[in-house]
């Protein structure tokens, strides 16, 4: 005799916000949360981020490749598929700033948005020399190597958000440039130069809320931001 099918998977609807394209999905399943919490129990970020990617690809409906969302696309609809999946609410403790006094605080997930203020951006290097910046993947972000400076990074960072380099005379792709010579292309920037294209990766977006409470043991008055999904759950 066959088992009953539970639950009938119910479907809903997100729109990704990179792509501005709106997609259906289902609930996660006890199969895939528990595959989730081993990944969040590790505490390695990649990990965690790889088993958010892996739950994506399979609840999502429509035909996407993963490896073209950015960070802020799988913040959003992780955030989205939890909530449907777990509740709308998640509770977090956050420290009072003047006792370090826990305080649980209360988060509607379906309040969360990701505001794109500029998807794309040119930049303009020198008078016949322009950059176009797009954001870089999470995909790339997993991937980059292990113990990288700051500096390191942020070039690292620039090397995959620069889409097109034009001239007076062409338009480059970037994907056909191998990442050396950008590497290249980059450290031959003036500072003024750098400025302008690393402010453009120090703007990426992510979830944010900014959330207000009185500490329930001294009345301190706080006033945090929460910023990217680790900060929800």
């Amino acid at each position: 005799m066959a088992l009953p099918k539970l639950n009938g998977n119910p479907k809903y609807e997100m729109t990704i916000p990179s792509m501005q394209k709106t997609v259906r999905f289902r609930p996660y399943l006890v199969k895939e949360e528990k595959v989730l919490l081993m990944a969040f129990e590790s505490q390695d970020t990649t990990q965690a981020m790889k088993a958010i990617i892996d739950t994506i690809e399979v609840c999502v409906d429509d035909k996407i490749n993963t490896k073209e969302l950015t960070t802020f696309d799988v913040e959003y609809m992780f955030t989205k598929l939890r909530s449907k999946s777990v509740g709308e609410r998640s509770r977090l403790n956050m420290k009072c700033t003047n006792c370090d006094t826990p305080n649980e605080f209360e988060v509607n997930l379906e309040e969360l948005e990701v505001v794109m203020d500029k998807p794309s951006e040119k930049i303009e290097l020198q008078e016949d020399v322009h950059v176009e910046m797009g954001y870089p993947s999470a995909d790339v972000l997993m991937n980059m190597k292990e113990g990288l400076s700051q500096t390191e990074q942020i070039i690292e960072l620039i090397v995959y958000s620069v889409k097109n380099i034009m001239t007076e005379d062409e338009n480059i792709n970037a994907n056909d440039v191998p990442k050396k010579e950008l590497r290249d292309f980059i450290d031959s920037m003036t500072g003024d130069q750098f400025k302008k294209v690393s402010e453009f990766v120090a703007t990426i977006p992510t979830l944010t809320k900014e959330i207000e409470f009185d500490c329930k043991e001294c009345g301190t008055h706080n006033e945090h931001t929460l910023s990217g999904f680790t900060d929800f759950f």
